[in-house]
């Protein structure tokens, strides 16, 4: 079976991806699968070439090509496009699926339907809380092109892209001064003219939890995983991603087993609303016996040390089979 890792693209998630495909590069079952790379640059060019057991990024520009012509050129005979190492806006959002389906080439996991609905926080949010009993933190959609103001009148508050993954530009802010910084940034640095403002649940129990469907339709519940970040307020970029930035433990020790069991069935029962497949994480704050939902992630993290292979190895699932799973069951 070939099967083409992706990884790279223009998002704010280039550097993650490329951690995320060496790590199922190191344990991909080779003797199972014919592995090729298909990486793509931040200005969407593109390089495919088979891989050694370390991932190194071609420097020669005659291996690029325009994205479309490399995949025309490369990846129009293999059995499946893997998407699990690619993150953030352009492949979360459906539009690397839609190019994909364009050239009728198989990839894994969602679709690019419910990709676009789950990038879209503020939409699938307000979605998922009238189809299910779980609430989410009172939330403002926002133009910060535009002298901002703070609906709340009270701080802190958050302040979030409504379609970039990874925590990226997520902060709380705790004054005017601060929140109008912070929109500028958004503005400078992302692009962005709109945003969300959510209200800020202090005290509450970080914790993520995800989803596996087989192929034919049936789901394994995972156990959520408790977030304690280091060195913020919450788990941001920096926390995700830098060494120490947080202690993950699974299952949960700050929450009851009752609640734990109720997330690991949300987590399925948001998955399915969106119109997910395979795979999925759902973020969720935990207050007292009160569950809110934050968002949905359809293209999780995958290095060894990521929550998802987390939840699975307390499932019983190495990392070598739960690559194996994603490829088999789409």
């Amino acid at each position: 079976m070939k099967i083409a890792l992706f990884c790279g693209g223009p998002s704010s998630e280039h550097e993650v991806s490329i951690l995320s495909t060496q790590s199922i590069l190191q344990h991909i079952d080779r003797k199972k699968y014919d592995v090729s790379i298909f990486y793509i640059t931040k200005d969407l060019r593109s390089a495919h070439f088979n891989p050694e057991n370390r991932l190194i990024i071609p420097t020669d520009t005659a291996s690029y090509h325009s994205l479309l012509d490399g995949i025309e050129r490369n990846l129009t005979q293999i059995d499946l496009a893997f998407l699990g190492g690619i993150h953030g806006e352009f492949a979360e959002d459906g539009r690397l699926q839609a190019i994909l389906d364009f050239f009728d080439i198989p990839y894994s996991g969602s679709d690019y339907a419910a990709s676009a609905l789950a990038m879209d926080k503020y939409r699938s949010t307000a979605y998922i809380v009238s189809q299910l009993p779980i609430r989410t933190p009172r939330t403002f959609y926002v133009d910060i092109s535009v002298n901002i103001q703070n609906p709340f009148h009270a701080y802190p508050v958050i302040l979030k892209p409504n379609n970039l993954g990874s925590s990226v530009g997520v902060v709380i802010a705790t004054s005017s001064e601060e929140l109008e910084i912070e929109a500028q940034k958004l503005l400078e640095e992302q692009h962005l003219k709109k945003a969300l403002i959510q209200e800020y649940i202090s005290h509450a129990v970080e914790l993520s939890c995800s989803c596996l469907e087989s192929k034919e339709g049936t789901f394994t519940q995972l156990p959520p995983i408790e977030i304690k970040p280091q060195k913020g307020d919450f788990f941001d970029y920096d926390s995700k991603y830098e060494r120490g930035g947080s202690i993950e433990i699974v299952p949960p020790q700050s929450v009851s087993a009752a609640i734990s069991r109720r997330i690991s069935g949300l987590a399925c029962d948001i998955h399915q609303l969106l119109g997910c497949k395979t795979y999925t994480r759902s973020d969720f704050l935990v207050r007292g016996k009160e569950i809110y939902y934050l968002e949905t992630n359809t293209l999780p993290g995958m290095t060894a040390t990521s929550l998802l292979p987390q939840e699975a190895q307390a499932a019983g699932i190495s990392f070598k089979d739960l690559i194996t799973f994603l490829i088999e069951h789409n």
